[in-house]
């Protein structure tokens, strides 16, 4: 019985085998080399290509991964260029509105002033604005101030060349100081010009103060003359003849009255008003000459911006 079987089974290997060697070419079921089977290959356009799609690796998708981030770069590029043309357009409609503006500011046209601005703020604003280094000389000028000192009034007049040593480099003629006139034009340098402003202002209207109604004008006999010292020949040059020099006569006040040098110097009754206005002169100027110096000096105060060694030379 056991043989029985073993040969029943070593006839059905046999069999199989048989009917797998000689399988037609048309069957579905491959034929066995060498214990292999074979792989079907379907020819396309003459090469031989496997129906099954390959396995995409791990370089596939680093190829991939690259392509996406440089899509992504040139999209960035991209936004980053329309971005700045739109930031230029603003910027050029922003620098078109400010010229339109400015060529609005200039139209002759005058601009509907509001009710709540008066006439004095626009005209304090026009002359803030242009109140520049030369503008401020040339409106000075306009007013007729001289020296850069708004209160000296006056012209400016081409340089003086005198004989010798005689002349001024600057020269100016004074027509006012402090806002006091002066009786007649004065020739001197702008030293002696800013030298009698301040002395006027700080010392003679606070001396006379209200008396008379104050300051009206003060009486000139002296500025520049081309001479030696009370024009004496062979005496050294006179600070006249370099515009350091003013010979004053007296002071009118505002109700008439007049100090004068020669009448009221001793017994006059504005004795004390001239001799504390000659004090007052004794500093500010180098050299203060009056009625008490010479013979030469009684109807005038003689004052000068000489400097000595000692310091102010008064009499």
């Amino acid at each position: 019985m056991i043989k029985a079987c073993a040969g029943l089974v070593v006839f059905l290997v046999l069999a199989t085998t048989a009917q797998a060697s000689f399988a037609p070419s048309t069957s579905p079921i491959p034929k066995l080399r060498n214990g292999h089977s074979e792989i079907a290959y379907v020819p396309v356009n003459g090469l031989k290509t496997s129906p099954l799609p390959r396995l995409r690796n791990s370089q596939s998708r680093a190829v991939v991964r690259s392509k996406n981030q440089e899509i992504a770069t040139l999209v960035q590029i991209a936004e980053h260029e329309r971005q700045k043309e739109t930031f230029h357009q603003v910027a050029l409609k922003s620098e078109r509105t400010t010229a339109r503006l400015i060529s609005l500011e200039r139209s002759p046209v005058p601009r509907v002033r509001p009710s709540h601005v008066s006439s004095t703020d626009i005209g304090r604003r026009t002359v803030a604005r242009a109140e520049t280094p030369k503008t401020q000389r040339l409106l000075k000028s306009r007013k007729g101030s001289v020296c850069g000192v708004k209160s000296i009034k006056g012209t400016n007049v081409p340089r003086i060349s005198g004989r010798g040593a005689c002349g001024i480099a600057n020269p100016v003629k004074l027509t006012e100081v402090a806002g006091i006139p002066l009786t007649r034009e004065l020739t001197v340098n702008c030293k002696t010009a800013k030298k009698f402003d301040k002395w006027v202002s700080k010392s003679v209207k606070p001396t006379i103060g209200r008396k008379g109604g104050g300051l009206a004008s003060v009486q000139i006999i002296g500025g520049y003359s081309c001479r030696t010292r009370n024009s004496k020949r062979g005496a050294k040059l006179s600070e006249h003849a370099k515009g350091n020099a003013i010979d004053i006569a007296g002071f009118k006040l505002r109700d008439g009255t007049i100090y004068s040098v020669k009448r009221d110097w001793r017994r006059g009754s504005g004795r004390r008003t001239l001799r504390k206005l000659h004090k007052s002169a004794c500093g500010p100027f180098g050299t203060v000459l009056g009625p008490n110096a010479d013979r030469h000096h009684q109807d005038h105060f003689h004052v000068d911006t000489a400097r000595h060694r000692g310091g102010s030379y008064c009499r």
